[in-house]
């Protein structure tokens, strides 16, 4: 099955904003890589590296250097983990970084958690905090976030967002995430007009298959495309793993092309150097049989964009920094 030519329009405009950025703009910081579900549509079950948490004083040298090179950067403390396993640890580290100098800081979580941490999230230097539900039905729900009990978990969301409202505070904003699959597909709507009646923003995208290395897969995504963008998540964010290696991009799970260790040299030093700058540049420049082999095939360039639905006039920090507000679909 071939792209449509909207669909080919869509990802070349995409394509067409990427710049070569002298520091990732979006930095993903895996806290732990830990994790409390066994997802259907998620490859940590099957994840052969170690699950750990990540060394304080390695993220603090992160940090730094983000306050540092780059305050802007939008930096995210988890990755294929939930961070809300550290405890008060994880809010310890969250001031740190913002009192280091780091101004967008978001987190996202599957909300097991939750309800002990409602306080701690309100209280927190989050710009945005993101619950991945996905899914609507109770047994939809539990079929997709295997371990999770949807009402505990909504019932925990919706506590936040009723505080969140009672303080009057603009921070962080609560989104609550849709990702579309077969299983959930007939839901979208239903747990769109949920959350929004309850005070959130709806975030939907469609699900990725973590570089299609694992198990998982997506019946929209094509095998043998006819046609290919340079992937927005290699070009634009840089993943650093709880061992500190920096990986080629937030999909690459496994951490199957690794630059260096950022315990040893500093992000924006892998990030120029030549393993990393001549992945971007090789997908800029369309040459796509000397990619690594992670990259070659990945197919999950193709569910680049999220959809975002929620207030008028959304707070500063509500989006990723390459959102247009002209415009629903953003990369992401």
């Amino acid at each position: 099955m071939a792209f449509s030519q909207a669909q080919k329009e869509n990802l070349l405009e995409v394509e067409s904003k990427l710049l070569d950025h002298p520091f990732p703009p979006q930095l993903v910081i895996e806290t732990t890589s830990r994790c409390n579900m066994k997802c259907l549509h998620c490859s940590h079950k099957e994840m052969k590296r170690p699950r750990q948490d990540m060394d304080e004083d390695l993220f603090k040298k992160i940090v730094d250097e983000v306050a540092r090179e780059m305050p802007e950067c939008e930096i995210w403390p988890t990755f294929y983990g939930e961070a809300l396993l550290l405890g008060d640890k994880l809010w310890g580290m969250l001031d740190y970084a913002a009192q280091a100098g780091c101004n967008h800081i978001v987190l996202n979580s599957n909300g097991i958690l939750l309800s002990r941490n409602i306080d701690a999230v309100l209280a927190s230097p989050l710009k945005r905090f993101i619950l991945s539900l996905d899914g609507f039905k109770k047994e939809t729900f539990e079929k997709i976030r295997k371990g999770g009990n949807r009402d505990k978990i909504f019932a925990a969301v919706e506590k936040l967002l009723e505080k969140k409202a009672k303080s009057g505070q603009a921070n962080p904003v609560i989104q609550c995430q849709f990702s579309m699959m077969d299983e959930n597909q007939a839901e979208v709507e239903e747990f769109t007009q949920y959350w929004r009646q309850r005070g959130a923003e709806v975030k939907t995208r469609r699900k990725l298959t973590w570089t299609s290395t694992g198990t998982i897969t997506a019946a929209h995504i094509q095998r043998d495309p006819d046609f290919r963008i340079a992937c927005p998540w290699g070009n634009n964010a840089a993943a650093i793993h709880q061992d500190g290696n920096l990986v080629t991009c937030a999909v690459d799970y496994e951490g199957r092309y690794s630059s260096g260790n950022v315990a040893e040299r500093s992000i924006k030093e892998l990030w120029q150097g030549p393993h990393l700058q001549q992945v971007r540049k090789l997908h800029r420049e369309h040459k796509w049989d000397q990619l690594p082999d992670i990259c070659q095939t990945c197919p999950d360039w193709q569910v680049v964009g999220a959809v975002y639905k929620g207030q008028e006039g959304h707070k500063d920090g509500a989006r990723p920094f390459w959102h247009q507000e002209s415009g629903q679909q953003v990369q992401q």
